[in-house]
Parts: structure tokens; C-alpha cells; sequence
């Protein structure tokens, strides 16, 4: 069974270009603040981002690049914690 705890990533720390530009388009607001949450195995991954002070964004997005969920949370760490539930979900 797949670990179904994602590991997150900064942006800055993303593994290739083609990734970051396949993820880039779906930052609404900082690049320097996007977190990319993966599980591996999975087709979709999760991004945070901090939308203004006290306020995070979070999604979840398809291999294709579309938005298939996303919200809102007061924290990052709640942000992470929702999106990471849903990531979860949607690969039960």
C-alpha cells in the first residue's frame, strides 16, 4: 500500500523545468510561497499559497494542469492539512 502522506516541495525546489512550468500557471498569487504536496503513484498533486496575510490558498490539480479542487484556510499548515485530505481522497 502507497504512502498517502504527501511530501511537500517549494517551488524553488522542484525536481525540473517542465514541472515547474506545468505548475506555474496555476499560482494565483506567489511563486515564492507555493508548496507543491505529491504522492506518489498519484496522478494529481496538491499546491499551496499564501494569498495575502492570514490567508492561504490550496488545490488540487491534474496531470493535465486543471484545477479540480481548491479552497481556502487561515494558515499554511491548515492549507497543507485540507489539501492533503483531499489529495487522499481523490487517489482512495
Amino acid at each position: 500500500m502507497a504512502c498517502l502522506i504527501p511530501t511537500w516541495r517549494a517551488f524553488s525546489a522542484l525536481a525540473s523545468d517542465a514541472e515547474a512550468a506545468s505548475l506555474s500557471p496555476c499560482c494565483f498569487f506567489s511563486l515564492a510561497t507555493l508548496e507543491v504536496g505529491c504522492i506518489t503513484g498519484t496522478a494529481s498533486v496538491a499546491l499551496t499559497e499564501r494569498e495575502q496575510p492570514g490567508m492561504w490558498r490550496w488545490s488540487i490539480i491534474s496531470t493535465a494542469g486543471a484545477i479540480l479542487e481548491n479552497g481556502r484556510e487561515p494558515t499554511e499548515a491548515a492549507a497543507k492539512i485540507v489539501a492533503a485530505e483531499v489529495l487522499r481522497l481523490a487517489v482512495a
